[in-house]
């Protein structure tokens, strides 16, 4: 009995290498089978989508029409004269604008108006702490120190409105309108203000003023810090004084060159008391007072 050798293969064993293999299927990528649940974009979103871009654009347009009826509106009140208030900027209460409202040949005189007001302003301001240093050093010889800077604290606001609206609005308006009636106004309550300079310029005491007077008391007490502000001070009045003569002088002389008169003045006062009303509601008084009386 034979037995086989372990190493005899066989060609059923080993196999043949010409013959034909069987080819794999290709790979086959599966079918996509939409499912149930997607959706698509219909026709009412994309009509909802222009709706909203022509509310939007409705929205743009009227937004425009009434910016631009706002500017032409504004432009219509500046033609007639009408400005919004923007001064002072913190707290408007008028129009200012020197080079709008004022003509060309008149800017420079009311300019430099304008700086006197401002300068009478911080020259009030220093001639408070003036008087503020004068109550601080306490010197032995002066017992109205207290009075001085009470006073000159009532001067800041009361002298500063005053000459705001007594004689620089005057000047303004009067070259802005060229109108007699402001022009005496401003020559009267400007003279008034030179007048009050050199008052304060002699610094009397109890007047609340760092001038002359007081500034010789400080400076025979030895009191140095006081001496100075109320040099500044003294020297602030003189040149406050002088300068607001000189620009009274340069106002009176256009005045006259310019043919107003105290007549004028008096006629365009009562034209402005007709259109404000005054007169009118004089007169009806008047007449129904059955005794020829004033009643209102």
């Amino acid at each position: 009995m034979s037995t086989a050798s372990p190493f005899t293969l066989t060609d059923d064993d080993v196999g043949n290498p010409f013959a034909d293999t069987p080819t794999s299927q290709p790979y086959q990528t599966p079918s996509y089978i939409p499912s149930s649940t997607t959706t698509y974009p219909t026709s009412t979103n994309a009509e909802n989508l222009t709706a909203r871009e022509e509310e939007l654009r409705r929205r743009e347009a009227e937004l425009n029409e009434r910016e631009a009826t706002l500017r032409r509106e504004q432009e219509q009140m500046r033609q007639a004269g009408f400005h919004p208030p923007n001064w002072p900027k913190f707290y408007p209460l008028f129009y200012h604008d020197i080079d709008v409202e004022i003509p060309e040949a008149n800017r420079k005189t009311v300019l430099q108006i304008y700086r006197l007001w401002l300068a009478t302003m911080v020259l009030l301001i220093w001639n408070m702490i003036s008087c503020l240093m004068l109550l601080v050093s306490h010197p032995r010889n002066m017992n109205n120190v207290a009075s001085d800077f009470g006073v000159s604290l009532v001067y800041v606001f009361v002298i500063g409105g005053a000459s705001l609206y007594l004689w620089y609005r005057p000047i303004y308006i009067a070259f802005q309108r060229n109108t007699a009636l402001y022009f005496y106004i401003f020559l009267l309550f400007n003279g008034l203000h030179v007048a009050f300079a050199f008052y304060m310029a002699v610094g009397i005491p109890g007047s609340g003023s760092g001038g002359f007077i007081n500034l010789l008391g400080v400076l025979t007490d030895g009191k140095i810090v006081a001496t100075v502000f109320c040099v500044v001070a003294f020297a602030g009045w003189i040149l406050d004084g002088l300068y607001s003569l000189w620009m009274w002088k340069a106002v009176h002389g256009y005045n006259r060159s310019a043919g107003h008169t105290l007549e004028s003045a008096r006629n365009e006062a009562v034209t402005y008391g007709v259109r404000s009303g005054a007169a009118q509601t004089a007169a009806s008084a008047y007449v129904r007072s059955e005794s020829g009386n004033f009643t209102v």
